[in-house]
């Protein structure tokens, strides 16, 4: 016998070992634990009451009607006490559904209460049509207010790539790049921008960051290189622990990502026969002593999330690994958090079907499956897997899972929300997120060379500003900008709000009355000519390159028209780099007279001509990877240097100048 009261979304099932008659002691048995007691009767149609809820007990919604959920969450008992309340009381599919992330795109809200949806995220550039701090709070408050209305009222959480400030939404505050920050040296700073970040997370209704990304870059030709804050574990350690401290101390839960070794993929094992994705073949204590320990060292600072690599290690794809999830992981570093798969990386994986791959995913170890159009398959085949017909994964491994899922949520508090916390008066260009972004822009140019000590330049002198990343704010943001490859400013529609390097220069000679000349039919009249060269911008497997020439592949081919007119000009030239990551300049670098690394500053540009001027701050940052003379030479890093082999690089790991005191 089935009785189904769709109102309250409870399932009662009488087997025939009950018979046909209701056993009403043995139901309130049953569901003496729980905080509704449905009064059910064979013999007529009483309908369900509901019972309230204990003083103790908080259930929070946004929309005030919670009239269907389970009572549960006890804020006066220990988390454990209150996860393994939820556990007993949760369907498999219930379960099953806190396992599952669908991406914005290809889940509704009635989607996330009918299947008891864990997490939504965001993927690079999948934003609500109404692009601004409004239009992600109603959007997120309407998935979250279905899942409070689900039978247990589960907190859902929402999840975005905030990898360098809130960069889906438009006209926020966007941060240097993590390769930027390395170059800084500063874990107060990246600190600082970790807390910023979160402040506006939190304004909106965000509970979830893949970030940052712990990858040691062992290729600068791979297109995530410049998500990496150096080649070295010790630098990527002292820059990303306080970013997930500050993050997490706000309620924004971090990820680590990506385990593990990402970074140290072969040249050609890739995409396209490229890097990304590709497969590392490294020692086992190469594996632990490089590239597991930075995740090893995020654990120590309390990440509560960590994100398994699409690479391969060996051959094998981590995605499926269970000795590098579950043992090296979870049991050897102790690892208490989620695990989660990039997006849609377990169909990446060997098998002949989504229902082999979902199993092997899940048994090695991986607790969230992040999904976009295959969501509900990969849930299906979950389901299937976890059902006592099949039992291909184990009641168990399904219910650590779940553990860990509420851990988390209960952990950061998401639980113990009443009401909408988002703040609707928070400015994302708020001048306290400038002032942070542009001392991270200032800290992180690298000094490379300067003859004649020709810099710092003079605020009163006539300076010809040139260049295809002189006065475009889409350049100096790079990728993973407002969409996920990132985009350009054309004519005077700016990529984003900010300030560009040419609005920088022009401050400081207003400030002394210089000038500044930005025809190149005038450059003749200029003092010093300042050649500022770029990429276009690029994100994971358009990044990666083979050659990475100054003027060739995603360099811009106006790099080489820019330095021949500086060079006709017979004036002395400085050349700054705006990129993310080095360029071949062997053949060019006797031709400058100074040479800037400016990396990918993002949206606050200006700060780059306040450096180039010597306006009370001199060059801080120090080289966070080391720059080849060659492609011949790649992969190059200061390991080859450290273990007795050729290191022939044109500038060292750590390499830097400063103004002369």
């Amino acid at each position: 016998m089935l009785i189904y009261y769709n109102y309250f979304n409870i399932i009662v099932i009488y087997t025939k070992h009950w018979g046909d008659q209701l056993n009403i002691k043995r139901l309130e048995r049953l569901l003496l634990t729980s905080l509704l007691i449905i009064s059910l009767c064979s013999c007529n149609n009483t309908a369900p009451k509901e019972q309230k809820a204990p003083n103790n007990t908080n259930i929070s919604t946004d929309s005030g009607n919670n009239s269907g959920a389970l009572a549960i969450y006890d804020k006066e008992k220990s988390i454990k006490e209150n996860i393994t309340a939820y556990i007993k009381k949760m369907t498999l599919e219930e379960k099953v559904g806190q396992m599952i992330m669908a991406e914005r795109n290809y889940v509704t809200a009635q989607d996330v209460k009918t299947y008891s949806i864990g997490s939504v995220f965001a993927q690079g550039g999948s934003a609500p049509e109404e692009n601004n701090p409004d239009g992600w709070r109603k959007m997120i408050l309407n998935y979250k207010t279905a899942a409070k209305e689900s039978r247990l009222s589960i907190p859902l959480l929402f999840a975005v790539d905030a990898v360098h400030g809130n960069n889906n939404m438009k006209d926020t505050v966007i941060y240097p790049h993590n390769i930027a920050l390395g170059a800084t040296r500063n874990g107060k700073l990246a600190g600082e921008i970790g807390g910023a970040v979160a402040d506006e997370l939190n304004s909106i209704g965000v509970d979830w960051t893949f970030a940052p990304c712990v990858a040691v870059s062992n290729d600068i030709r791979w297109g995530r290189a410049y998500e990496c804050f150096s080649e070295t574990p010790d630098l990527v350690t002292m820059m990303s622990t306080p970013f997930i401290a500050a993050l997490q101390e706000k309620g924004i839960i971090a990820c680590a990502k990506h385990y593990v070794a990402d970074g140290a993929v072969e040249f050609g094992s890739g995409m396209n026969g490229l890097l990304d994705r590709g497969n590392t073949n490294i020692s086992t204590e190469e594996l632990k002593d490089k590239y597991i320990s930075v995740f090893k060292d995020a654990v120590k600072a309390g990440v509560k999330s960590v994100m398994v690599s699409y690479s391969s290690v060996k051959g094998r794809k981590n995605h499926s690994e269970r000795d590098l999830i579950e043992y090296k992981l979870k049991q050897d570093i102790g690892f208490q958090g989620v695990v989660i798969s990039d997006y849609e990386g377990v169909e990446y994986l060997e098998g002949n079907s989504l229902y082999v791959k979902v199993v092997n995913a899940v048994n090695a170890g991986i607790d969230v499956l992040m999904e976009g159009k295959r969501w509900k398959e990969s849930y299906k085949c979950l389901l299937e897997a976890a059902s006592e017909k099949r039992q291909d994964i184990n009641m168990d491994r399904i219910d650590e899972a779940v553990f860990r899922i509420l851990r988390v949520k209960m952990d950061s508090d998401k639980f113990d929300v009443k009401g909408d916390k988002t703040n609707k008066n928070y400015d994302i260009r708020q001048n306290s997120n400038i002032k942070i972004a542009e001392q991270a822009v200032k800290e992180s140019l690298v000094l490379l060379k300067n003859k004649k000590n020709i810099l710092p330049l003079k605020k009163s002198a006539k300076i010809a500003v040139i260049g295809p990343a002189s006065d475009n704010i889409g350049v100096q943001c790079g990728g993973w900008t407002k969409t996920w490859q990132g985009g350009l400013d054309i004519g005077d529609k700016k990529w984003m709000r900010g300030t560009t390097i040419l609005d920088g220069f022009k401050e400081m000679a207003d400030e002394g009355r210089g000038v500044i000349i930005t025809d190149p039919a005038k450059i003749r009249d200029a003092e010093v000519v300042v050649a500022v060269l770029g990429e276009h911008p690029y994100a994971e497997g358009k990044g990666d390159e083979k050659n990475i020439g100054l003027s060739e592949g995603l360099a811009f081919s106006e790099n080489a028209q820019t330095l021949q007119i500086a060079y006709e000009s017979k004036k002395p030239v400085v050349v700054i780099i705006v990129s993310g990551r080095p360029r071949i300049i062997t053949s060019e670098l006797n031709r400058w007279d100074a040479l800037v690394e400016a990396w990918l500053p993002g949206t606050e540009g200006r700060a780059v001509a306040s450096v180039i001027y010597g306006d009370n701050c001199n060059f801080k940052g120090r080289l966070p990877v080391s720059w080849p003379k060659s492609s011949e030479q790649l992969p190059i890093t200061i390991e080859k240097l450290d273990n007795n082999e050729e290191y022939n690089a044109l500038f060292q790991y750590g390499f830097s100048l400063k103004y002369s005191n």
